[in-house]
């Protein structure tokens, strides 16, 4: 029962880290390059828009993957140290994730919406280039969180496959 628990949580947690780090390489192939090329307006309404969509859905999945890669991190904990301090690294790298987005990101996103899209301020471009510069900073913190799972999922089958 308990390597039944192991396996789902395993499973789990590197899909949704997969999920977060396929939003970190959206936003670094094709994401933050469009961004950057689109016009006061568009950008402001493309940006209330997905700000909407992506708050409502991140209240329910990024307590959902701190959750999992925590839980991961402690099943890890008695039996796979490697694997442990691995999922322990991914999870101390959502932490800070969760920092510099409530620090940078929510502020600029708090910002964005505030404006009326009919009278748009002067600072519009800038406030677009320090929103592509933090989700930049964002995509390493998505990919590592992922690479780390990825990395103690992988120490831990090999151990078990030597055993």
């Amino acid at each position: 029962m308990k390597r039944n628990f192991t396996e789902a949580i395993l499973f789990i947690c590197t899909l949704l880290s997969g999920l977060y780090a396929g939003t970190g390489f959206f936003v670094a192939m094709g994401g933050n390059p469009a961004l950057k090329l689109m016009s006061d307006a568009t950008f402001a309404e493309y940006w209330q828009h997905t700000d909407l969509y992506m708050a409502a859905r991140m209240k329910i999945f990024g307590p959902l993957l701190l959750l999992t890669v925590l839980t991961a991190a402690i099943v890890l904990f008695k039996k796979n140290r490697p694997s442990f301090f691995c999922m322990l690294l991914a999870f101390a790298i959502l932490v800070g994730d969760i920092a510099f987005t409530l620090s940078t990101n929510h502020p600029l996103n708090q910002l964005i919406q505030s404006w009326d899209l009919n009278n748009l301020p002067s600072n519009v471009n800038d406030i677009k280039w320090r929103v592509a510069a933090a989700f930049d900073s964002r995509v390493i913190f998505m990919i590592s969180c992922f690479l780390f799972v990825l990395l103690a999922v992988w120490l831990r089958s090999n151990k078990i496959n030597h055993l």
